[in-house]
């Protein structure tokens, strides 16, 4: 998941993506392309279902739609990318990446 925040004077919104770098095989595309991934979200409490909902499509290529099942994916991890674009006043501008996985100390 990339989460790209932008301090922005208008309200708070946040808009998903879905980038595709790679294909189904996991080869990389020579075209990349970032889909909008639903509607531009202005509830908070709306954030978390439409994450979830675009992780799903992620790990189930098959589908090119917002309607995979909630109960089960086809991939265990994939190379292509969950976008998250936030916008709003009292935000600082920063980029950052996360990975899955787990922290061994």
């Amino acid at each position: 998941m990339e989460c790209r925040l932008q301090a922005s004077p208008g309200p708070w919104s946040c808009r998903i993506s879905i980038r595709r770098e790679y294909d189904n095989g996991g080869k990389r595309l020579d075209e990349i392309s970032e889909t909008p991934f639903g509607s531009i979200i202005t509830d908070k409490s709306d954030v978390e279902d439409a994450l979830r909902l675009a992780q799903l499509v992620v790990l189930n290529p098959q589908i090119e739609s917002e309607s995979v099942s909630l109960e089960r994916s086809s991939l265990k991890f994939s190379r292509n990318i969950v976008c998250v674009d936030i916008c709003g006043p009292d935000l600082t501008d920063l980029s950052f990446i996360d990975l899955p996985g787990k922290l061994s100390l």
